[in-house]
């Protein structure tokens, strides 16, 4: 039953994470493109944080959780759910970076000069979040 409930709460994690993504890549930033306005950006992190990051720490601590609960904690590139493991905390770790340079260097400064720079992380980080989708479809499968 606690496998269950990890699930639940890392599926609900994603759903809120990978949602908000593909919100913000596919209606808010094409109108802060044509708009040239980076406060619909801006905006939508405001709103979005406080609930995003919340599911992102669910999904981190439950796909841990599961991991170790299912699999133990080898690391072996030979067996295909370990690599589906390596797999996921590699596009994990991928996100933190991108997200840790997007708020140092790109949104403190975030102007109409920048906004490309922030928009393919924000692309990136959308495209990040879709794969680790696949990647943990794939636990049902037997991995890759």
């Amino acid at each position: 039953m606690l496998y269950h409930t990890l699930l639940l709460l890392h599926v609900l994690g994603a759903c809120v994470w990978v949602g908000g993504h593909l919100i913000l890549s596919l209606q808010i930033v094409p109108k802060a493109l044509l708009k040239k306005d980076v406060q619909l950006i801006q905006q939508f992190e405001k709103t979005f944080e406080p609930v995003g990051i919340p599911s992102l720490l669910v999904q981190i601590i439950t796909g841990v959780w599961m991991a170790i609960l299912q699999y133990g904690i080898l690391f072996s590139w030979d067996n295909a759910v370990q690599r589906n493991i390596i797999i996921k905390l590699s596009l994990l770790v991928l996100s933190l970076l991108l997200a840790l340079h997007a708020r140092i260097f790109i949104i403190p400064k975030l102007s109409i000069d920048n906004l490309p720079l922030m928009v393919l992380h924000i692309r990136f980080i959308t495209l990040v979040a879709l794969l680790m989708v696949f990647f943990g479809l794939q636990f049902r499968f037997g991995g890759l």
